[in-house]
């Protein structure tokens, strides 16, 4: 993929040597460009370009102060940027670099000294933007800015949380049947329908563990809405795999069925480990959750008592009496059947309606 470079000068026989430089270059770029500061400025935040080539002296804003604004500004503060300049003394280029510039070049530019930095600022470039997507898998994006800024996340307690649990029951005797290869494919199908639902619903993957799944709501950015939410995504969850289970049997083939549990209450959030950082949930709530999934049955949505009280307005839910779970005693369990006529499109129970959203203040 090209990258883009915005080049930026008020002289148009300057745009003109610094496009003929970069198009004639080994390397294809996609070049914008600017005659003054703010032009600039405006057009970085719209494009996001991978580097941008800036002249000092222009009018309505200078290369120095748009040198400014964009590394102020949490949307381009990350784009490398080039100075392009005849003021060449210590004190100018020192400027220029407490700004926040990556790098200069002097004027009158010359070609291979423009490319060799070029080159080299594209390659920081694309290599920072690769460790961010990789940060943002392991973190939320919230705790990713938290630990870049200050090293640290500090422990971060949540009045109100919804934490989801999923496994897959007949996981063992379907997976002895296949190819580890196979298998990984199957249970990568399926988490990666879950990332795409829970992302729907504003919820945030925790973690898997074999054929254990589980994410949250609420956290790291707190809402009154996660109980509804979660419940919304556990049954969209459900549905997948039973199209999923459809679609193996009408090839002959069986497949694992999923059991999922819910609970909503208190939790706190951090990140553990120096070396390799794992954001994760803690408390009473999250075994609760734990005991709702090993309590269910598969292909339905168990949800304790606490998220029932949250979501019995929107949802049809059948009381299963008090059940025994592990290391809690007796408990209230709930299966959700669906949303509740009135709040659903064509009464079908299934995709919410106007009235439910508003309902939920969504």
């Amino acid at each position: 993929m090209k990258a883009t470079i915005l080049i930026v000068d008020d002289e148009v026989t300057n745009l003109k040597i610094l496009r003929e430089y970069l198009t004639t270059a080994d390397q294809e770029f996609r070049i914008l460009q600017a005659t003054n500061g703010k032009q600039a400025f405006d057009i970085a935040q719209k494009a996001d370009p991978d580097l941008v080539i800036m002249d000092w002296m222009m009018p309505v804003m200078s290369g120095i102060d748009a040198l400014k604004n964009i590394k102020a500004t949490e949307s381009t503060q990350n784009i490398p940027v080039i100075m392009a300049t005849a003021k060449t003394s210590a004190q100018d280029l020192k400027e220029a670099l407490e700004a926040g510039a990556m790098d200069y070049v002097r004027k009158p530019i010359d070609k291979t000294e423009l490319l060799a930095r070029v080159r080299s600022a594209i390659q920081l470039s694309h290599a920072y933007k690769q460790s961010e997507e990789l940060l943002l898998n392991i973190l939320p994006k919230e705790i990713a800015e938290e630990l870049k800024a200050k090293g640290r996340v500090a422990p971060k307690p949540y009045e109100l949380a919804t934490v989801l649990f999923t496994d897959f029951k007949g996981f063992t005797s379907v997976a002895s049947r296949m190819k580890p290869i196979d298998l990984l494919k199957e249970l990568n199908a399926c988490f990666d329908a879950f990332d795409e639902i829970i992302e729907k619903h504003e919820m945030e993957r925790i973690k898997t563990i074999g054929d254990a799944y589980m994410c949250v709501g609420g956290v790291p950015n707190a809402n009154t809405t996660n109980p509804v939410n979660a419940v919304l995504a556990a049954l969209e969850m459900q549905r997948f795999m039973k199209q999923k289970r459809e679609e193996k049997a009408s090839q002959g083939e069986n497949y694992w069925q999923c059991r999922l549990g819910i609970n909503s209450g208190e939790v706190i959030a951090g990140v553990i480990g120096r070396k390799k950082f794992a954001y994760d949930i803690w408390g009473d709530t999250v075994n609760s959750a734990s005991r709702m999934e090993s309590n269910g049955e598969a292909g339905k949505v168990n949800i304790s008592g606490s998220t029932y009280a949250l979501v019995k307005d929107l949802f049809e839910c059948e009381h299963r009496g008090k059940i025994n779970a592990k290391g809690k005693g007796e408990v209230d369990m709930y299966f959700v059947l669906g949303i509740k006529p009135e709040y659903s499109i064509n009464n079908e129970g299934v995709e919410p309606n106007e009235l439910f959203y508003s309902r939920v203040g969504g």
